[in-house]
C-alpha cells in the first residue's frame, strides 16, 4: 500500500508527495502526468471499441478541472485507482506517449551508458 509523504506542497513539480506500491517517490506533477496518460488511454480505447466514454462526456461538459489542479489527497485517490494499469501499460510499451522525462521510472530504467535499459 502506498503512502503519502507530506501534507503541505510548495513545489508540485519537484516535491515528493507519495510513495507508490513499487516504492516510486512521486511528486504531484508525476502523478498527474501518469493519470493523464491513463485517462487518454481509456478514452481512446472506448472510442476504438465504438463505445461512449462517460469520462470524455464529463470532461467536455466542463466538469473536470484537470489532474494538475487537484488537491493532493484527491490526486492520490485518483492515482491509486490507475496505478496498476499504468504500470501494466508501461511494461508492455503501450502508453499513448513516452513517460515524462523527469518521472523517477525513467532514471530507474537508465543503464550506466545513459540509455534506457528496456525495449
Amino acid at each position: 500500500m502506498g503512502k503519502r509523504l507530506t501534507d503541505f506542497i510548495v513545489d508540485k513539480r519537484e516535491q515528493p508527495l507519495y510513495e507508490d506500491d513499487r516504492a516510486m517517490i512521486l511528486s504531484h506533477y508525476h502523478m498527474a502526468e501518469r493519470c493523464i496518460q491513463m485517462e487518454y488511454w481509456k478514452i481512446r480505447d472506448s472510442i476504438l471499441r465504438d463505445m461512449t466514454d462517460d469520462s470524455l462526456v464529463y470532461i467536455l461538459e466542463g466538469g473536470f478541472k484537470g489532474f494538475h489542479e487537484l488537491e493532493p489527497s484527491d490526486l492520490i485517490t485518483e492515482y491509486k485507482e490507475i496505478e496498476d494499469d499504468w504500470y501494466e501499460l508501461y511494461e508492455s510499451n503501450s502508453l499513448p506517449w513516452p513517460v515524462f522525462e523527469e518521472d523517477p521510472i525513467v532514471a530507474l530504467e537508465l543503464d550506466e551508458n545513459g540509455e534506457v535499459a528496456r525495449g
